[in-house]
């Protein structure tokens, strides 16, 4: 009936100690309670573990309970010393039926002596093999029930100590890990970032690539000036931002920066966008109303895609380029503003002038000053500046601390971006909500995980249409705008006389943004 008793203690026991080491994430507190609980329950006159220190090769007492007032601080054994070090390096269970007769006992936790005869348990803590520490219990002899069940007992707490020491080191392991690999990840941001920080100091502009340096040496040129700029340049190049750059560096810096996009206002609006009108000009004028112009007084206006402007509205323009005035509809009043003029086009305004379509006085007036902007894909070693720009952008727009590395910058610097920066951004952007509020890896970037997005689609669709012999650039556009004319701007004879596809046609007049004449 007695050993029943105790071997039902035991096995309670045994549960209280898996409670406390599932719901502690202290290990020396767990530990601590494991021996306690060993001490409280199970009879042991003094209960300890020690744990093996895989640097100075020794065993550390780490938690300790007993019924004397020894302090176990400091305390350690050689790895083959006393009857723990034989456990430890032997992987077995000892005991020791009386310590007082065992001349191996070390006693270095200063045990007192006792009245009657003491025995001595020492078990493995081990976990695959590996040996991780010792597990040791002093008890009195008349309070033995069988050196068989009392070794049993103390191996089954052993394992449980054990898992809790593997799954603990394992996950300190994690922590350093993660510890390392932040830091490595932000000292090579850090060290992105300083490596590819542009010499210029313009605000919004990136790039160290001979092409950049020419854009940036020309904006320094005309910033401290009032002639007018036309910048070129295909769409998602960065016009708008090279507008800004001049304006927020000039001595205008002060006043207005008003922008307005030509394609976007109806044609029958854009006039009274621009210039105002008059209280009672037309039905519903119940007020006078200034015009972009006059909101911009002192500053600058920066007309994105001038090359879409209709014509009525060009004429007026080109006064306010000669005259510095302008004219509010339902008036003949002209009333004078001093404001600088920038204007940006993707358009070839040459070619829109041939056709009739942009006036040449105007074209005259706007290109007084030229900035023409490379596209991304001529200027690829600018593009992990440019990405490390957009990601410390969307940080402070989300509030996150979103980072990139090499290994996702080295596959966007190999894409053909299609839609310039504007693409690009719109990738990170995407990359980044998919991340969370960590690193971008490959992985996130939808052109890298296999969604076609438009840079792979033009790409592709480039190299299976660009015949090996065709000619390049300006000679190339040269060759089909002459046989779009001979053809009287029928595609499909522009081909055949090029010996093309309509396709390859198509792809290059949307290529250099040739207008296609309708006759």
């Amino acid at each position: 009936m007695k050993y029943l008793n105790y071997f039902k203690t035991a096995l309670n026991t045994i549960y209280e100690i898996s409670v406390i080491l599932n719901s502690s994430t202290n290990r020396r507190h767990a530990l601590y309670g494991v021996v306690k609980q060993m001490h409280d329950t199970l009879s042991f006159e003094r209960a300890f573990i020690l744990i093996h220190d895989s640097r100075t090769h020794r065993l550390n007492l780490t938690a300790y309970v007993g019924i004397d007032d020894t302090t176990s601080s400091g305390i350690s054994y050689n790895c083959d010393e006393g009857i723990v070090g034989k456990v430890f390096r032997l992987g077995v269970p000892i005991l020791i039926p009386d310590i007082e007769k065992e001349p191996q006992f070390l006693n270095r936790l200063r045990r007192p002596a006792a009245e009657e005869q003491t025995s001595f348990i020492a078990v493995p803590l081990k976990y695959e093999g590996r040996t991780l520490g010792v597990l040791a219990v002093d008890k009195f002899s008349s309070q033995m029930n069988s050196v068989a069940t009392e070794v049993e007992i103390m191996k089954m707490i052993a394992n449980l100590v054990a898992s809790f020491l593997h799954n603990s080191e394992y996950f300190q392991n994690t922590l350093g890990i993660i510890k390392d690999e932040k830091s490595r990840i932000e000292a090579e941001n850090l060290s992105l970032i300083n490596e590819l920080k542009s010499k210029f100091s313009f605000k919004g502009l990136a790039g160290n690539s001979k092409l950049m340096e020419k854009v940036f040496d020309k904006i320094t040129m005309v910033t401290n000036t009032s002639a007018s700029v036309l910048i070129r340049g295909e769409s998602g190049t960065g016009k708008e931002v090279v507008a800004k750059t001049i304006h927020y560096n000039s001595d205008r810096s002060g006043k207005p920066f008003v922008a307005v996009n030509c394609a976007a206002i109806p044609a029958d609006l854009i006039e009274s966008e621009l210039f105002g009108y008059a209280k009672g000009a037309f039905a519903g004028a119940s007020a006078e109303k200034k015009g972009r112009f006059e909101q911009a007084e002192g500053g600058t206006v920066f007309l994105d895609e001038v090359g879409d402007m209709p014509l009525d509205a060009q004429s007026k323009l080109l006064r306010v380029l000669q005259d510095k005035t302008i004219e509010k509809l339902g008036t003949m009043e002209s009333t004078k503003v001093d404001v600088r003029i920038l204007a940006a086009t993707n358009k070839n305004l040459e070619v829109a002038v041939q056709a009739g379509k942009f006036r040449l006085d105007l074209y005259y007036r706007l290109n007084v000053f030229t900035i023409d902007l490379p596209p991304l894909r001529k200027r690829k070693e600018d593009i992990p500046a440019i990405c490390l720009q957009i990601i410390e952008r969307l940080n402070e727009s989300y509030g996150k601390n979103f980072s990139i590395n090499s290994s996702t910058l080295a596959p966007l610097a190999n894409c053909t971006w299609p839609g310039n920066i504007r693409e690009l951004e719109n990738c990170l952007e995407r990359a980044a909500l998919t991340a969370g509020d960590g690193l971008i890896k490959p992985e996130h970037v939808s052109c890298q995980s296999g969604d076609m997005c438009l840079s792979r689609i033009m790409e592709n669709s480039s190299e299976e249409d660009e015949p090996v012999s065709a000619a390049k650039d300006d000679s190339d556009k040269t060759q089909l705008l002459e046989a779009l004319q001979r053809a009287g701007w029928v595609q499909a004879k522009a081909a055949r006389m090029l010996n093309m596809t309509v396709r390859q046609v198509n792809y290059r007049i949307a290529k250099y943004g040739i207008e296609v004449k309708k006759i």
